[in-house]
């Protein structure tokens, strides 16, 4: 054992929790030179609801993209309700208007928020009070500084603070920790339980995920309080009775919205999809442990088989899991039971996802999950200390090196969030050949007008991605803008079999069938689109323009009053019309 002048002073408790938002923010400057990105550019850029509070009045009533006519507003793998992202937006826009930095730097601020919080949560359940020394206490708070900073730099983390849209989960995961801070010290008071259920709605309306908060604050009140602090089992309904009714006012404003929808696929398991759920949690999970490489997607690649090396080694992980599970069981070892707990339960919507056949991989699923695995590193940091005590000079220098090799993978990896053409190419160099970079690639180049280069990669993800809605039509509209009228039309079609409620499918099919010169086709293809969405200004637009061409003038005006009506500075619809009451009005006498 060290001498105690050879022992390094504790720092006060006000410097630890400094020390790790320093940490937390410095790791992730780099975001402030980034832009907007992937999802980025829908719930932000094209968002129509944060601009005005009536916009954000009405996404309470709405799914998250339920602003979008494309598949991604009407599949059902898509129904997920967070209103409290399109607020986030709406504050910073009212602001600062779309400059990206200072998105970036709210979420900054937001994960040192969360990973002081951590800290806090490591030191309850590492507390001197539950050490019988003071050598103990001393463990145990090098042990809870250790995994705090752990959490603030972990690359792993990169996908949520680094991305806009990442802000889901770093909302939801800080209203978890503020509930939790208010339930603690046990017993929570009425009114600590009723702020925890306001927070608890406000993680909610954040990110579902948060509906595990119960369970996780029972498991702190099982490692932090004695039996006897925390009550009888009437005191504990109580406490969670009150708790609940924050879960209560979710259930019923996500009913109003969405009734019972929920995201995944109805199509039946799979031999693959099943394999796939076993691979999860070391695909995944592994990248707690060995965070490299990191990408949008699983590097290795969607799994096939049951033959895939993932498979065997995510039902491992799972079953030495449940085996530390069952020893800290029956050791009664309740902070180690707390971390499982704080790693498996928000981990699970994740693995129900994958089950559901949805590709559940984003990293940005573990920042939650990763507080139950900081606070068992912290707790076996702890245990290493008190049983090598003369090794804490070499336990303090790996800890060290782990950090700063985590810092390391950190800085490099925040550029790659830069832009959509970086991110992209990256995950193309990064991750096995999958349809989805494809389509990303090909949406990038279509939206940049390099038609040449977008058509290979949307015929490939087409061929790998025959569902999906928003391909086929990508790839139509690149076929459009290259005169291959046929091939367009017949990807069209497809689009409105697979969606036939979908009114873009209708609206481009009346612009193909137009081109073609077939103009009663596309006069009934505009009125399709009209007939799903009867305020949509681009097919009233279309529809006037196509009768006037068909010289349908007195039909014409209708549609076009009516898209100038909604948007009056629409100058195409203006000269339409114009045009069209020129022509039914009766010559002079």
């Amino acid at each position: 054992m060290l001498p105690p002048s050879s022992r390094p002073p504790l720092p006060r408790p006000a410097v630890q929790y400094a020390l790790v938002a320093l940490a937390a923010l410095l790791v992730f400057a780099g975001t402030l030179a980034n832009g907007f990105v992937y999802d980025d550019n829908q719930l932000v850029l094209e968002n129509p609801w944060p601009r005005s509070l009536a916009g954000v009045q009405e996404a309470f009533g709405q799914p998250l993209f339920g602003f979008l006519e494309s598949s991604t507003a009407q599949d059902p793998r898509h129904h997920y309700y967070r209103p409290l992202m399109h607020v986030f937006v709406f504050v910073l826009r009212q602001g600062f208007g779309l400059q990206a930095w200072a998105y970036h730097l709210a979420l900054m601020l937001g994960h040192a928020a969360v990973s002081v919080l951590v800290l806090w949560l490591l030191r309850a359940c590492l507390s001197p009070a539950r050490s019988t020394s003071g050598e103990g206490a001393g463990a145990g708070t090098w042990a809870a500084l250790g995994g705090a900073l752990l959490f603030a730099l972990h690359p792993v983390h990169t996908e949520a603070v680094a991305w806009v849209s990442g802000a889901m989960d770093v909302g939801m995961t800080l209203a978890v920790l503020v509930a939790a801070r208010l339930w603690l010290p046990a017993p929570a008071t009425a009114p600590r339980a009723l702020g925890a259920a306001a927070v608890w709605l406000v993680g909610l309306l954040f990110k579902e995920t948060a509906f595990v908060l119960p369970a996780l604050l029972w498991a702190l009140e099982r490692a932090t309080a004695s039996a006897q602090a925390r009550g009888g089992w009437g005191a504990q309904a109580r406490r969670f009775g009150l708790l609940g009714l924050g879960g209560a006012a979710y259930g019923v404003l996500r009913l109003a919205a969405m009734g019972g929808a929920l995201p995944g696929h109805s199509a039946p398991p799979t031999a693959a999809g099943l394999a796939s759920v076993f691979a999860f949690p070391a695909d995944l999970g592994g990248k707690l442990v060995w965070p490299v490489p990191l990408a949008v997607l699983s590097p290795g690649g969607l799994v096939e088989s049951w033959a895939d090396p993932r498979v065997p080694a995510g039902a491992l992980l799972v079953a030495a899991l449940l085996a530390l599970a069952v020893w800290a069981w029956r050791r009664e070892q309740r902070v180690a039971q707390a971390g499982l707990f704080w790693l498996g339960l928000p981990a699970a919507p994740a693995l129900a996802l994958q089950a559901r056949g949805v590709d559940a991989y984003a990293e940005r699923y573990l920042y939650l999950p990763s507080i139950g695995f900081v606070l068992c590193v912290a707790l076996a940091l702890r245990a290493g200390l008190l049983r090598w005590p003369d090794r804490a000079r070499m336990l303090g220098l790996v800890s060290g090196g782990v950090l700063a090799a985590f810092a390391l993978l950190t800085l490099v990896y925040v550029p790659v969030w830069r832009d959509d053409l970086t991110l992209w190419t990256y995950v193309e160099e990064t991750v096995v050949e999958q349809p989805l970079i494809h389509s990303s690639l090909g949406n990038l180049h279509l939206n940049a007008g390099r038609v040449d280069e977008a058509i290979p990669h949307l015929e490939v993800a087409a061929r790998g991605l025959p569902r999906e809605f928003r391909v086929h039509n990508n790839l139509a509209v690149a076929y459009a803008k290259t005169g291959r009228f046929g091939d367009a039309r017949r990807e069209l079609e497809r689009t409105a079999r697979l969606m036939p409620d979908n009114p873009v499918a209708w609206h481009n099919l009346g612009l193909v069938s137009r081109r073609e010169g077939d103009l009663e086709k596309a006069i009934a293809y505009f009125r399709d689109a009209l007939r799903l969405a009867p305020r949509r200004v681009d097919s009233l637009l279309e529809l006037g323009r196509t009768l006037l061409r068909a010289g349908r003038t007195a039909e014409a005006v209708a549609p076009l009053e009516e898209a100038l009506r909604l948007e009056p500075g629409l100058e195409p619809a203006r000269k339409a019309l114009a045009e069209a009451r020129a022509a039914a009005s009766p010559p002079p006498r």
